[in-house]
């Protein structure tokens, strides 16, 4: 990682990224609430920040003698990096057990998935993006024994609103009544999806994302070190636009193309990422059945995300004069955006994203693109 403040490492630790060097400095460990939700936009690195939290609030290392906390040194800290703290709990749904510590990632338990019924759309099976009321319920009961340690214990949970409500309403029973030597750290990607009782009983903290110069920099940086090809300035900065400015997720995406062992499906998403954007460009004129037909097989999450960042910029070249994800398609978007009735748009735009809450479910996918391109096509009619 880039360091640009010099003493970066001695204030706050190895991973905390720049951008979030100000939130961390306003945590005190000696001092801490029992339940933090962290949230702001997905691929930002909150889940990086709050397992650095949690490590520094597990380890053992004397914060005034050392003035560092996590150490990475201590036999709590090195624990933790090997997925083997008995008072570290993290509940991440099976598509993202990838991104917790642990000891050997061949050594992983497969991804569970999940059975679906539309058996149009590929072989049943998909990685299971939630997290189950057993995974919740077996935590509860962990945490009320004493901790293993004789110090606190830490319960993580990314993405809050990856619990189902059942999850979600045993956890608030544990909010209620919270246990003292437990801290909940919880996460959320989208906070108007979690519910407000839960909300309510949190110290809620922003996680900011960072300016544009630092995030293409820092992906310059690391990108280079990480990929044998050459990735050229003009890739990045376009995959970076396009994943809303958040640089993990730009890097992500970036890394997916070039190093995917699975080419097939990553030419199969950006083959209909490009295919759709062509044809939200025509505007009135979009052959909304024949790009459905063309496009309905890649990930429905992907798609809805490319529609909604093309709204998004639709309405933002009407009000502000510019794009904000899709530069490539200024042009197309400014020609659009003086076409387009306003009010049809902000309806269509509450139904991508009521379409983005249940993308997981088992639908038929061609039948929801083709229903929301027709309506787009309509934002446009005379």
């Amino acid at each position: 990682m880039e360091i640009e403040n010099p003493n970066y490492e001695s204030q706050v630790g190895r991973s905390v990224y720049p951008w979030h060097v100000d939130a961390w400095e306003q945590f005190n460990l000696e001092n801490l609430p029992q339940a933090i939700l962290l949230h702001g936009q997905a691929g930002i690195g909150k889940l990086d920040f709050a397992l650095e939290l949690s490590q520094a609030i597990l380890c053992e290392a004397d914060l005034f003698s050392s003035g560092v906390k996590p150490c990475k040194e201590c036999q709590a800290c090195r624990w933790f990096e090997t997925a083997n703290h008995p008072d570290f709990i993290g509940l991440v749904p099976a598509l993202y057990q990838h991104r917790m510590p642990h000891a050997e990632l061949e050594g992983m338990p497969k991804p569970e998935v999940e059975e679906v019924e539309d058996k149009e759309e590929g072989d049943g099976k998909k990685e299971s993006a939630f997290i189950k009321i057993e995974q919740v319920r077996r935590a509860i009961e962990a945490i009320n024994v004493g901790t293993h340690r004789g110090g606190q214990r830490v319960v993580l949970i990314y993405p809050l609103e990856g619990l189902r409500p059942d999850a979600a309403n045993t956890l608030l029973k544990s909010l209620e009544e919270p246990n003292a030597q437990t801290i909940f750290i919880l996460l959320s990607d989208r906070l108007d999806r979690v519910l407000p009782t839960i909300r309510s009983r949190c110290q809620l903290i922003a996680l900011p994302k960072p300016q544009r110069a630092i995030a293409l920099q820092w992906l310059s940086t690391h990108l280079g070190s990480l990929s044998e090809q050459k990735i050229s300035s003009e890739e990045i900065e376009a995959s970076l636009d396009e994943q809303g400015g958040a640089p993990l997720a730009a890097k992500e995406v970036i890394l997916a193309r070039r190093l995917s062992d699975d080419k097939d499906s990553m030419a199969l998403a950006s083959s209909a990422t490009r295919l759709l954007l062509e044809a939200l460009s025509k505007g009135r004129d979009i052959p909304w059945i024949d790009c459905a037909e063309k496009i309905y097989k890649a990930p429905f999450g992907i798609l809805l995300a490319c529609m909604q960042r093309w709204l998004f910029d639709i309405q933002s070249a009407k009000q502000a004069g510019e794009a904000r994800y899709y530069r490539r398609h200024e042009k197309h978007v400014q020609a659009l955006a003086q076409q387009v009735n306003m009010n049809k748009l902000l309806k269509l735009w509450k139904l991508v994203l009521l379409a983005r809450r249940h993308e997981n479910h088992p639908l038929s996918t061609r039948v929801q693109l083709e229903s929301l391109l027709l309506q787009y096509q309509q934002l446009f009619a005379d």
